[in-house]
């Protein structure tokens, strides 16, 4: 009877094991979680890097396609200055551009503008952004407002090339006249993690200054 009494309960060295094992059990569980949260947290920031760099290659490629420059007006030309901020490659990218009004805004809409991407450091002082300024109206005096934005953030840098027909360039317009415009641009992103993305965009107007006198497309009515 006494020994039947004895093995119905658990001794004190039984419990302290199961504890021991449920412990490692609990452990290897949160950090089976603890790291499945962490690598859903990096691919959710890549994903998103990804997604604003794409973004900000989209816009500043439709914008270049649109760019052109007139002998008679010096400034619309591409003006290009690379510079550094926190350390890494941050460049302004200068040019005038057709592109189709915005009947929403509320001034008359134009269709030649004046866009610059600038850098600006990061609230975290670690990263730059990108941000775009649009001025429409650009050869006269006005007093509509200057409309800016930021593209995308998180950068490690931001800079550009130029094809001259021949080779390519490191600056614009570099002893050329400032009405001139290159073959193509070379944009080059590089995100958060150091990773580069590059693409290159053909200026469809380069080359055909003197048919662009009146601030119309090239064949389009006057």
């Amino acid at each position: 009877m006494r020994a039947a009494q004895r093995r119905a309960g658990f001794t004190l060295v039984e419990v302290l094991i199961t504890l021991a094992i449920l412990s490692v059990i609990m452990i290897l569980l949160v950090s089976a979680f603890t790291g499945a949260s962490r690598t859903r947290g990096a691919l959710i920031s890549r994903g998103r890097d990804f997604r604003q760099v794409l973004i900000a290659m989209d816009r500043i490629g439709t914008d270049l396609q649109g760019a052109f420059s007139s002998a008679k007006h010096s400034d619309t030309g591409l003006t290009y200055k690379e510079d550094k901020l926190s350390g890494s490659p941050a460049a302004t990218l200068a040019f005038t551009l057709f592109q189709i009004p915005s009947v929403g805004d509320s001034y008359p809409p134009s269709s030649i503008v004046k866009v610059v991407y600038f850098p600006k450091v990061g609230t975290d002082g670690a990263h730059i952004e990108l941000h775009r300024r649009q001025s429409a109206l650009p050869f006269i005096e006005n007093r509509i407002p200057v409309k800016e934005a930021l593209i995308t953030d998180r950068l490690k840098g931001f800079r550009a090339e130029f094809y001259d027909g021949s080779e390519w360039q490191k600056e614009w317009p570099a002893g050329r006249s400032l009405a001139s415009l290159p073959k193509k641009v070379a944009i080059t992103i590089i995100d958060s993690r150091g990773l580069e993305y590059r693409r290159e965009i053909a200026l469809h107007l380069s080359g055909q200054d003197s048919v662009i006198q009146s601030g119309n497309r090239p064949g389009s009515s006057r």
